[in-house]
């Protein structure tokens, strides 16, 4: 009997589980799809290039849309196993609701682990297959803008490659630059500056160190003055080309934030993202501890109250997350609580309704 009951809340979860996911999949794609259809179509993008792109994309929508299947299995599965006194069974057999609430727990941080694992094993890896797909045949990108490692390179007519650690919207600076000059192929100069800053026309480095080769001697020196580039690429580009956070692993980011503060750049746009690495897998089980006492204390109300109290709460979670976000971009917040706000808030009503609940 110990083993029998989890088994079977474990089974009538997941069998709602799997149906809820399988369903918000469906209804995410079908709206993504009507939204850009006519931009594949406008680009006259081949049908395979399309399905290959919602297979990558596939991966980055199961997690988005985990913790939604997650709650509704939790909202409907306790909603059942109340209204036909199931529960009530499970407790004359010393299966008590605490113990109920451990097993689904269980559950909910299972799904929370196997979220992590597939965002950092998976995703940033998809991710980045997709938004070349994009890049590529959405955007067009130039070619000669490509993304090598965490840096961006961009080749420049008639003999220059550029290359940009990272490109700061808000200040419209380009950071650790590095301008190399050839001749044939054969490297002749290289410029290596901190920033390099667009004021609406043109290019402008301000200072750096100028490297001059010249056979097997190499003369170096800093600027002197600020120097003026045309390139033919421009911020928007440069926006478009530029790897974004779902695109790298955790150990990346991580990497590509220290590399931001070297460098002088701000980081909280970045580190909240970090945070949010690991805060928004672990709603999962924030939102397991949050629907059991709601689905249960509403035992006796109809399944489509129970849908609708279930859209509310996903509303009211995703736009907590979405606020705690871009209070922590702006720096309104610290970025680690900007993000797990969301799971604080809902994790300590959770804790307050169950103490409330009925046993």
């Amino acid at each position: 009997m110990i083993r029998i009951l989890p088994n079977y809340l474990r089974r009538q979860f997941f069998q709602i589980f799997f149906f809820c996911l399988l369903s918000v999949i469906i209804l995410f794609l079908v709206v993504d799809i009507v939204e850009n259809l006519d931009r594949f179509i406008d680009r006259a993008v081949p049908w395979k290039i399309t399905l290959l792109y919602y297979l990558y994309y596939m991966p980055y929508i199961i997690v988005l849309t985990l913790p939604i299947a997650t709650l509704l299995a939790t909202v409907f599965s306790v909603g059942n196993f109340a209204r036909h006194n199931e529960m009530v069974a499970m407790k004359s057999l010393g299966y008590s609701f605490y113990r109920v609430i451990g097993t689904l727990l269980g559950i909910g941080f299972f799904l929370s682990v196997f979220s992590f694992l597939l965002a950092e094993g998976v995703v940033a890896h998809t991710n980045r297959r997709k938004e070349e797909i994009r890049r590529t045949y959405l955007d067009r990108i130039p070619g000669a803008i490509s993304y090598i490692k965490r840096n961006l390179e961009i080749q420049v007519p008639p003999n220059k490659i550029v290359t940009i650690g990272y490109y700061d919207k808000k200040r419209r600076v380009a950071r650790q630059v590095k301008v190399e000059t050839f001749q044939g192929h054969k490297l002749i100069s290289r410029l290596d500056a901190p920033s390099m800053r667009w004021n609406g026309k043109v290019w402008i480095i301000d200072m750096g160190y100028q490297r001059i080769f010249e056979g097997e001697k190499e003369k170096a020196f800093p600027l002197k003055q600020p120097h003026r580039y045309r390139f033919q690429f421009t911020p928007k580009e440069l926006l478009l080309a530029q790897i974004k956070p779902d695109e790298m692993t955790f150990g990346e980011l991580l990497h590509f934030i220290k590399d931001v503060r070297k460098s002088g750049g701000e980081v909280h746009q970045w580190m909240t993202d970090l945070h949010l690495r690991i805060a928004f897998p672990l709603s999962n089980f924030i939102i397991v501890l949050f629907s059991v006492p709601l689905a249960y204390n509403r035992r006796k109300k109809s399944l489509a109250i129970g849908f609708g109290i279930s859209l509310l709460v996903c509303f009211f979670y995703f736009g907590l997350v979405k606020m705690g976000q871009t209070m922590g971009e702006n720096g309104s917040i610290p970025p680690l609580l900007s993000a797990w706000l969301g799971n604080i808030l809902m994790g300590t009503a959770g804790v307050f309704d169950l103490i409330n609940t009925r046993k």
